[in-house]
């Protein structure tokens, strides 16, 4: 990279605006080589130079991934002469930066913006048949068989033909998901059904959804670290066949609760009697509130949320004390399970769990079905830092397995845990389960595929036994 001045490096990073970050480089907050940087004209290589901002190291990514929630009134463009545009709403000062696909000037929600060409090409393609859902407020009402015509794949009288799509809801607003961009595809395809759109808002794109992302209307940031890894991750996968094929894999590695265990019940229940103890009424979902998390965040957010007076060893102990029970007599498999661990143990792939949970309720399970010897690796909540949708705990399972990471597939039930096994670099499969039934459709558009029954897995496979 050649010679840059400060103001537009530390602008061209999303740092702050060119006035915002002139303040920054005054009053002495990058450095290079511990020494402050004078003045915003001076010129830097963040390549050779040794700079810091706020005292952290300071670098110049390669591509930079940035998600807006866009207004109404903002053009989906890099330069107009006529209106505001996504970049310079958004103040954007790097070269390259744009918007990956269009949505009308009228249009709001999600939209990403990056200078990763590869990516784009790989979201927008409609052979990559890359889920977007919308929220469509329209007049009129739906003709009766709308989500038939839209799955079977409309045609419009002039010829146009758009892939099959999914009404999630035909209330008002419904809720639309499409697998290509073609030219003002959902009004078009709300006017032949005879409902002209009134209101229009992009909810997700792939695996970037407004709700995860936590956008408010007209705000904007860079992705996370993991957000970025999960989404490069997903853009890497052939989603052509959504089936397993057991030669892809050197390990395979479950969830436990609502993923190898119809199990997810319980917590609701003990839940229910340990807050009941306290006085407390639980949050109804609590329990899919605190999916991902390890036990041990858990025991930190009963503690600041609800206030357990208790020690974290005490709360785990009494945790174990209300679930051991159920778990070990009152906790049946997940459809299909016992034949797919058979057969992955027949072709000597090896199995892992991992697991939030502590390791007592994980040893029940097995133990009860007598499933315990098939799997060569466990790791609980207890024995990473991190809880989901962080990575560590597939990557320490990949470790100890002695697998590299891209050898793994993953079975997850929860949008959390998905993401964590995208973040490491795995294939990630989402199990259906009536407790995280409300996201369904985000662990679909996450997850390489979705099951019911793990038979379906393979029996149309020519592997099959």
């Amino acid at each position: 990279m050649s010679l840059m001045r400060a103001d537009k490096l530390l602008a061209s990073a999303g740092i702050g605006t060119r006035s915002e970050v002139k303040k920054i480089i005054r009053a002495g907050r990058l450095k290079c080589d511990e020494i402050p940087v004078k003045s915003p004209e001076e010129k830097l290589d963040p390549e050779t130079m040794n700079l810091t901002l706020d005292g952290a190291p300071f670098g110049f990514s390669d591509k930079e991934y940035w998600v807006l929630n866009k207004p109404a009134g903002v053009l989906s463009a890099t330069e107009d002469k006529r209106h505001e545009t996504v970049i310079s709403y958004m103040g954007l000062q790097r070269k390259g930066l744009a918007p990956c696909g269009r949505l009308d000037i009228d249009t709001e929600g999600l939209l990403l913006i990056t200078d990763d060409g590869a990516l784009v090409h790989k979201l927008l393609a409609p052979s990559k048949k890359v889920p977007k859902q919308y929220e469509v407020h329209y007049s009129g009402v739906l003709p009766p068989d709308a989500a038939a015509r839209i799955a079977k794949g409309l045609e419009l009288s002039d010829g146009t033909r758009f892939l099959p799509g999914q009404l999630d809801s035909a209330g008002n607003p419904a809720l639309l998901t499409i697998f290509e961009g073609k030219f003002h595809e959902v009004k078009r395809m709300f006017a032949a059904l005879g409902c002209p759109v009134e209101k229009l808002r992009r909810l997700s794109m792939g695996p970037l959804s407004l709700s995860a992302l936590k956008l408010a209307p007209g705000e904007f940031r860079k992705l996370s670290t993991e957000e970025e890894r999960c989404l490069l991750a997903y853009a890497e996968q052939d989603r052509e066949s959504a089936l397993f094929s057991f030669t892809d894999y050197d390990a395979v590695i479950f969830d436990l609760d609502g993923t190898l265990a119809d199990s997810m019940g319980h917590w609701a229940e003990i839940d229910r009697i340990y807050l009941k103890r306290y006085g407390i009424d639980a949050p109804e979902n609590l329990s899919l509130i605190l999916g991902g998390r390890g036990i041990g965040e858990v025991a930190d957010y009963f503690k600041e949320v609800f206030g357990i007076p208790d020690s974290k060893e005490k709360m785990l102990r009494d945790w174990e004390e209300l679930s051991i029970e159920r778990y070990a007599n009152d906790t049946a498999l997940k459809p299909g399970v016992l034949p797919f661990l058979k057969e992955l143990k027949r072709r000597r792939i090896k199995m892992a769990i991992a697991t939030s949970n502590a390791r007592p309720m994980v040893d029940a399970v097995l133990e009860a079905h007598g499933i315990d010897r098939y799997f060569d690796v466990i790791v609980s909540g207890t024995e990473v830092e991190k809880g989901k949708p962080h990575p560590e705990i597939y990557l320490t399972a990949a470790a100890k397995s002695g697998v590299n990471p891209e050898r793994c597939a993953v079975f997850e039930d929860l949008p959390e845990g998905i993401q964590a096994g995208l973040s490491a670099g795995m294939r990630v499969y989402a199990v259906e389960d009536e407790f995280s039934a409300p996201y369904h459709e985000e662990k679909a558009q996450l997850a390489f595929a979705m099951i019911k029954d793990y038979r379906e897995l393979w029996k149309t496979k020519e592997e099959t036994r």
